[in-house]
C-alpha cells in the first residue's frame, strides 16, 4: 500500500464518516440530566487530542522519526484546528444543530496538548 492512501487517503476517508456521522445525530434525543458537568468538553478534547496524537505518529513514523517541523505542526495542529471550526460552522448552518465556541476552544486544547506531547517526546529522545 502506497504512504499516500495509508497516510492521506484513508485517514480523510474515515475522518469525513466521522463528522458526518457526528453532524447528523441530534443531540437533543440523548438523555442528559440537567445539572451535569459538561463531559462533551472533554470528549472534544479528547477526540481532537487523539486525532492529533495519530497524526504525529504516523507522520513521525513515515518520516523515520525525523519529521519536518513545520509541516508537522500543519498537520498535526492547524488542519485540526481548522477542521474543528469548520465542523462548529456546518453544524449551526447545515444540519440544524448549534455550533459551539467552547466546542471549538476544546477541540484545539486537544490538538494544542497533542502537540506539546509530541514535542516533549521528540525532545527527550533527541537527548538519549
Amino acid at each position: 500500500m502506497s504512504s499516500y492512501i495509508r497516510y492521506t487517503v484513508i485517514p480523510g476517508i474515515v475522518a469525513l464518516l466521522i463528522f458526518y456521522v457526528t453532524c447528523i445525530v441530534n443531540v437533543d434525543s440523548l438523555p442528559v440530566p440537567d445539572k451535569v458537568f459538561q463531559y462533551d468538553k472533554i470528549a472534544h478534547f479528547g477526540m481532537f487530542f487523539v486525532l492529533s496524537a495519530a497524526i504525529y505518529y504516523d507522520y513521525y513514523r513515515l518520516h523515520k522519526g525525523r519529521p519536518n517541523k513545520l509541516r508537522w505542526i500543519f498537520f498535526g495542529l492547524i488542519i485540526p484546528i481548522v477542521y474543528g471550526g469548520v465542523i462548529e460552522i456546518v453544524q449551526e448552518r447545515f444540519f440544524g444543530r448549534s455550533g459551539e465556541l467552547m466546542d471549538f476552544v476544546a477541540d484545539s486544547l486537544g490538538s494544542l496538548s497533542a502537540t506539546t506531547v509530541a514535542f516533549i517526546y521528540i525532545n527527550r529522545k533527541k537527548k538519549r
